[in-house]
């Protein structure tokens, strides 16, 4: 694909903003709205079969499917779908802020309401996607942005299942699809998956905003995938001795090697989890100036003015 040019006469490539196993992330300019977007290529490794290609050529079309089929606040928008000069595209809302395995790498293990605050809102997401009978099946910390405001959105739908009968099947006895640090023990074995693999996922993710580290880790990645399916992952308030009894509790049961051990879906997870969000703010504090990452805010504000146009209304003098 020329990126000089622009696609379909419409999206022209700014630069890369990210690569995956079969596709590469541009932050592009929509220039028939005058938008920034995330254009995604499909850009396969060398030495695939054709049968391979034809394969994740459809598995790249099901990841617009399946999310422009949801509609939620924590899921990007998808725009556009196409095909450019043989290569697929796909063009979907750019969003902006800090994927979640940099905010644990910048500040170290998050608070209980922090990690609560990002934890419902994962759990959210995981909600409606489950109803729609849809399993992302990479759910990862790179693959979690919270935003500005605080609201968090779950990106990337490339390997995720479909549920339903009618729906073709697209991988292969025993593949792996996914990332391995969240991958559940039925994925390593390439099993059937279902909701509760996302739920494992969830529970890694919970452990690592809360330890500052994974549950499994190995200098060596041919390691990982013993120690997911035999060692047991280390109890919390081992790590951290002042968290609750309960939240332990909660995440050893996400994070059980039997699915059926684990949380019945995500609704459960969800109710479970938000008795440590944060109490409603004071209304005023949400008229105070502020530019920094704030997962707190969707519940101590909720609703309120977003960052730039409060850092406008100060500064022009009429906050007196």
């Amino acid at each position: 694909m020329d990126i000089e040019q622009p696609i379909a006469e419409r999206y022209r490539i700014k630069h890369r903003i990210g690569r995956g196993g079969m596709g590469i992330v541009w932050l592009a300019r929509d220039e028939h709205l005058g938008r920034d977007v995330a254009l995604k290529t499909m850009n396969p490794p060398p030495g695939l079969t054709d049968e391979q290609l034809a394969r994740e050529s459809e598995r790249f079309r099901r990841e617009a499917q399946a999310a422009a089929r949801l509609d939620h606040a924590g899921i990007a928008t998808v725009y556009d779908l196409g095909e450019e000069k043989g290569t697929r595209y796909l063009v979907m809302q750019y969003v902006t802020g800090i994927d979640l395995d940099d905010r644990v790498a910048e500040q170290g293990p998050l608070s209980l309401l922090e990690a609560a605050s990002i934890g419902v809102q994962i759990a959210s997401v995981l909600g409606s996607v489950h109803v729609r009978d849809i399993v992302h099946r990479d759910l990862k910390g790179s693959n979690v942005i919270v935003r500005t405001d605080g609201v968090v959105k779950v990106l990337d739908f490339g390997v995720a299942a479909f549920l339903s009968p009618d729906v073709v099947k697209l991988t292969t006895t025993g593949e792996q699809v996914g990332s391995l640090e969240c991958m559940a023990p039925e994925q390593i074995k390439g099993k059937q998956v279902d909701q509760r693999t996302d739920l494992y996922a969830l529970g890694c993710l919970l452990h690592k905003m809360l330890t500052g580290e994974p549950v499994f880790a190995h200098d060596s990645d041919l390691m990982l995938p013993g120690l997911i399916l035999d060692r047991p992952p280390t109890p919390l308030r081992e790590l951290r001795p002042e968290a609750p009894g309960d939240l332990e509790e909660l995440i050893l049961q996400l994070l059980a090697k039997d699915p059926r051990a684990r949380p019945a879906h995500a609704g459960e997870v969800w109710q479970r989890l938000a008795g440590w969000l944060p109490e409603r703010g004071d209304p005023a504090a949400a008229l105070t100036p502020w530019a920094e990452v704030d997962p707190l805010r969707p519940f101590t504000h909720p609703m309120g003015p977003d960052a730039r146009p409060v850092r406008a209304w100060a500064k022009s003098g009429r906050a007196n």
